[in-house]
């Protein structure tokens, strides 16, 4: 329910200047879509404690974005999103014994950006928002032939910033971006770090 939530409030958030919009495409400001791909890491102190303990641990995977804006004029716009940070795993094995985590995070963000044109088509901006995240956690573990399973979820609305620049021909844009989500929840701290290109159209 909450992320359905998230989901229509942002999506009213975008879409209620472009129905207010004419056809008519105007390069200053307007709607405009979006999808990406990055390697996005997780920094978190249950995995670090693995890993000084000797477990295998890979905290960086694959991300990927989906995004939709509305800009209001050359300087300003606000932005939702969609964002699957990919999966951050832990292994270790003793003789026949071995156990396995994995943690996967994803997230609806909503973001207020600022730009400063550049030359032509070529502009850099910054971006601060909060992003309604869930984190999922399972494992199991085979223990003197026993196997064991387990897993949990938890979820918060946290802050995050980014920096990116932005280059637009004719109506492709082509982005390229670094992000921080600083996420928080009962004790346990994730902080993401996401470095992305993206493709875009402006309507």
């Amino acid at each position: 329910m909450k992320r359905f939530i998230a989901t229509t409030a942002l999506a009213t958030l975008v879409a209620s200047p472009v129905f207010a919009q004419s056809n008519q495409y105007n390069p200053a400001e307007g709607p405009y879509l979006g999808a990406g791909i990055g390697q996005a890491k997780v920094d978190n102190d249950t995995l670090d404690s693995l890993e000084q303990a000797g477990a295998n641990t890979d905290d960086s995977d694959t991300a990927t974005k989906l995004f939709a804006g509305y800009r209001f004029n050359p300087n300003f716009a606000v932005e939702a999103s969609y964002l699957d940070f990919g999966d951050s795993t832990a292994s270790a094995s003793s003789g026949s014994d071995s156990a396995n985590l994995k943690l996967g995070i994803d997230g609806f963000g909503a973001a207020l950006v600022g730009r400063l044109p550049i030359q032509g088509g070529l502009s850099i901006h910054g971006k601060l928002g909060m992003i309604a995240w869930d984190a999922d956690l399972s494992g199991n573990a085979v223990i003197n032939g026993q196997l064991y399973q387990d897993s949990a979820g938890e979820d918060g609305t946290d802050p995050f910033y980014g920096v990116g620049a932005e280059y637009v021909i004719d109506r492709v844009m082509i982005r390229g971006e670094y992000e921080r989500y600083d996420l928080s929840n009962n004790g346990e701290d994730y902080t993401i770090d996401l470095a992305s290109v993206s493709l875009g159209y402006r309507f």
